[in-house]
């Protein structure tokens, strides 16, 4: 073999070693960004996951604060309707108690003018419940 030929084999070795080396690099380089790109799309699955599950959870307390606001709120508007009805109904017995001791004081004094008003109220009563139904 001449020198030209050993040069040219060595050259070409050379050539095959160093497309190699390139290769593998390449290739532990590919495998290296496979890595960083799988362990980023890891963390950010991860951090959506995390912060889907807090807004999740947030959205769920803020629904149930809403919620015991609404009890809360109708809780105090019927102890209040339940309150205003009680003094509706002593006021009514108190004017009802003191109705009919008027009309039993005014029945002592005279009671032949107590019943004509009771006539005459019934009667006016039952003239208009007639127009009413002749409608």
């Amino acid at each position: 073999m001449t020198d030209t030929d050993r040069n040219i084999a060595e050259a070409t070795t050379a050539a095959r070693e160093a497309a190699e080396r390139a290769r593998d690099r390449t290739s532990d380089a590919a495998e290296d960004l496979s890595d960083i790109v799988t362990g980023a799309a890891t963390a950010t699955t991860e951090t959506l996951s995390d912060s889907a599950a807090n807004a999740k959870d947030e959205a769920a307390a803020a629904v149930g604060d809403v919620a015991r606001d609404v009890r809360d709120a109708a809780s105090d508007a019927f102890e209040a309707a339940s309150t205003q009805a009680k003094e509706a109904i002593s006021t009514a017995k108190e004017a009802a108690d003191s109705g009919v001791s008027y009309v039993k004081a005014k029945y002592r004094e005279n009671p032949g003018l107590v019943i004509a008003v009771g006539a005459a109220a019934v009667i006016g009563l039952g003239a208009i419940m007639r127009a009413i139904f002749r409608r």
